[in-house]
């Protein structure tokens, strides 16, 4: 598999996982970054290793509800074969990690907002 293939796959299971959570809604991808490479920020460089993609979703004409969006969401991606866990809510933000075949994922939500927010990592190319 190429980086852009894992990117396409990336980005086409955090669309099909938010529209589940959030049904009737269109979820938007918010940030696709790459591929790029990981140490860019180190001013490393070197060859494209990583995409990461953030995917927002949600309904902005109902109250928030966190628990319910992050229980859900982790249903969903144990489905779908994830590895997920679930982190103890911490000042009113809610959030869950998986994992799966060296994909990373973090999905969060927040009493005061109405937005799911997944994001996605590709393995590094040489996992691929």
């Amino acid at each position: 598999m190429t980086l852009t293939e894992a990117r396409n796959y990336l980005r086409s299971e955090l669309l099909a996982v938010a529209a589940i959570v959030v049904p009737g809604q269109t979820p938007v991808v918010a940030q696709d970054v790459g591929p790029i490479d990981q140490g860019a920020l180190s001013d490393d460089r070197g060859p494209e290793s990583v995409c990461t993609i953030t995917v927002e979703t949600g309904d902005p004409t109902t109250t928030p509800d966190p628990e319910a969006q992050i229980g859900f969401a982790a249903e969903t991606l144990e489905s779908r074969g994830w590895k997920v866990t679930v982190s103890e809510p911490s000042e009113g933000r809610h959030e869950l990690t998986a994992r799966r075949q060296g994909y990373d994922l973090t999905a969060t939500a927040q009493t005061t907002d109405w937005r799911l927010n997944l994001t996605g990592q590709t393995p590094y190319v040489d996992d691929l």
